[in-house]
């Protein structure tokens, strides 16, 4: 009977041994399903299916069909999320007069030699308005 008993604090004692960590890898299981279930449900940004023509302030069209774009609403939504880095790419004066709050400056004319500074598994929405 004693040797019954024994047994039994042992088989309870290696079992509690194992409990704690079990039930943090459980608690981090479910914090991971979580957050990428909010992630999932983020709401789709909008953005133009077919190439847009800007007029430069030169009056001539710019064109880049390649480059997805974002209409002004779904720039807020990003914003508002906080889903996407914001990059001016106005000049320095420009962006020193006002900006978006969070916003980065990357002038134009630096935009190719600095590219590198910029996170690439982030989102990035350039606006030079």
């Amino acid at each position: 009977m004693k040797k019954r008993s024994a047994q039994r604090r042992r088989t309870h004692r290696s079992s509690a041994r194992w409990l704690g960590p079990l039930l943090a890898a459980g608690a981090l299981l479910l914090v991971a399903v979580i957050a990428l279930a909010r992630r999932a449900a983020a709401p789709a940004l909008p953005a133009t299916e077919t190439p847009v023509v800007y007029t430069s302030s030169g009056g001539g069209e710019i064109h880049y069909p390649d480059v997805a774009r974002i209409d002004p609403a779904g720039a807020k939504v990003a914003y508002d999320a906080g889903s996407a880095l914001f990059v001016d790419v106005r000049g320095r004066d420009q962006y020193d007069s006002e900006h978006i709050s969070g916003a980065i400056s990357l002038p134009l004319d630096e935009l190719e030699a600095r590219q590198g500074e910029l996170p690439r598994e982030a989102r990035i929405i350039t606006y030079c308005t």
